[in-house]
């Protein structure tokens, strides 16, 4: 008798990104994993791409191993609870971007680092509000404040201007959910999420002024 393996934390969540953008990338984020050391207070998470000879866009996700097992130690119900944050947030970051270019390539679209980390950065909001979507309108400011608000930026110098204005963008973006949050109108946040996912840059400008 063949026994089932359970999907892991990180492939539950990378399954409810594509099922919230309705994107099928045939992706299984653990055949791409990419476990990696490192010190206390570098970043946890990075895509790596490389094109392979044959044209092929390779893709791995890194990420550090002390919070990946963190991260897959409990439930992902757990995960996502406000204490485990810290350490989750890392995780949803890379399989944002993970999905985010695995899209780009099937559409032969370029992307770039910001429109990368602005998604990111909206992901981030979107997963946390729709697993707490029965205290949505309770969690909408607490998290906004958390994410952007009290950022902190550990990016390497030649990077934080972008993960700035990705936050600044995100932020923004914020206040154009918060209708549908206050609301409850599901479909209409959906709709919002899907319509910033699909946009070019210019477009998430657009979306966020």
């Amino acid at each position: 008798m063949s026994v089932t393996t359970p999907p892991t934390n990180l492939a539950l969540l990378f399954r409810g990104l594509e099922a919230l953008y309705r994107a099928d990338s045939g992706l299984d984020p653990q055949t791409v994993l990419l476990p990696f050391r490192a010190d206390a207070g570098v970043l946890r998470e990075a895509l790596l791409l490389r094109e392979a000879e044959d044209g092929v866009l390779e893709l791995a996700l890194a990420l550090e191993q002390n919070t990946l097992h963190a991260f897959e130690a409990v439930d992902a119900h757990r995960a996502l609870a406000d204490d485990a944050l810290a350490g989750t947030l890392p995780v949803l970051e890379g399989l944002s971007h993970l999905l985010y270019v695995a899209e780009a390539a099937r559409c032969n679209r370029p992307v770039s680092g910001l429109e990368l980390e602005t998604q990111a950065e909206v992901d981030k909001l979107a997963l946390l509000l729709l697993h707490r979507w029965q205290d949505a309108r309770e969690a909408f400011h607490p998290l906004v404040e958390r994410l952007y608000r009290r950022f902190e930026n550990i990016a390497a110098p030649d990077l934080q201007e972008r993960y700035e204005m990705a936050n600044r963008l995100a932020l923004a973006f914020s206040r154009r959910l918060w209708p549908s949050v206050r609301d409850g109108r599901l479909g209409d946040l959906h709709r919002l999420l899907r319509r910033f996912w699909a946009a070019s840059m210019s477009d998430k400008h657009a979306l966020a002024a």
